[in-house]
């Protein structure tokens, strides 16, 4: 996620947990390649956060997951919160982008909201829930959340009603202004409160043949909510945004996108661009 912010020209902190271990090096170091500031905060009661996959002719036949799940200490948090503080008199957007793993507990996503919206800066939050549970309604009032349809169902314990009413209890249960809710091959569906009346409309995929998933939701969320922050409206937002993830499925692997390769897929598909 940091290194799609950095790749589409943003100066990025990122703030994390990492262990004690020879893969927080490796993160670190790629990180630094990239051009992402890293506040990390080592917690020698967890390794590093790592998934492996294990692909055959462009298929993923096996995932293993090395991680912990347990909330990360006061004291961690503590500091965490500090490095947000300090960074926010030059900050434009927060993300959260939450794997439910322990490093954002309730009460530290609660003192950033507080402190980023003292502060004016813009929110918003992404929480996944492919192999581990979340609720992404937890992440009160931001610009924009984006939920996968599973994670949204998850967020209200809803698995039989229509999806348009779904977007319409999440988005009130989670006071956002913005919701899209990524489809897959489906696309997305946007919703969107305007002056006390939701709006909603469907995007479609503009990839219908993806090489690789992985990384698909990230360049969405990511490349909406930079939009969003830098003037342009929901719906502009989440056309950039599909079409980052359309990119990103384009090829095996999470690896950042850049801002001329955004350009070049807009000028291909017809749009002009300032």
């Amino acid at each position: 996620m940091a290194a799609h912010a950095r790749g589409l020209g943003a100066e990025v902190r990122f703030c994390t947990i990492v262990g004690e271990d020879e893969f927080a090096k490796f993160a670190l170091d790629r990180l630094e390649q990239q051009g992402v500031h890293c506040d990390h905060f080592t917690d020698g009661t967890r390794p590093t956060t790592r998934k492996q996959r294990f692909r055959a002719l462009n298929k993923t036949l096996l995932r293993v997951n090395h991680l912990r799940h347990h909330a990360a200490s006061p004291d961690i948090q503590h500091k965490m919160l500090a490095a947000v503080e300090a960074a926010l008199p030059k900050c434009d957007l927060v993300l959260f982008s939450c794997f439910n793993y322990g490093c954002l507990p309730q009460e530290l996503v609660d003192g950033v909201t507080a402190k980023a919206r003292a502060a004016g800066v813009m929110l918003a939050a992404d929480s996944q829930a492919s192999s581990q549970l979340g609720d992404v309604s937890r992440f009160q009032g931001m610009t924009l959340i984006t939920p996968t349809e599973r994670e949204a169902r998850l967020a209200l314990n809803d698995f039989e009603t229509g999806l348009a009413a779904v977007g319409e209890r999440l988005i009130s249960k989670a006071r956002a202004e913005n919701l899209a809710i990524t489809l897959g091959a489906e696309g997305v569906l946007v919703n969107t409160l305007h002056d006390g009346t939701l709006h909603t409309d469907r995007l479609p995929a503009f990839n219908l043949s993806p090489k690789d998933v992985a990384g698909a939701g990230d360049s969405f969320f990511m490349s909406s909510a930079m939009a969003l922050r830098v003037g342009a409206d929901i719906w502009q937002s989440s056309y950039l945004g599909a079409l980052a993830a359309a990119l990103q499925v384009s090829r095996v692997g999470n690896s950042a996108l850049t801002v001329a390769e955004l350009v070049t897929e807009i000028d291909e598909s017809g749009f002009s661009h300032d």
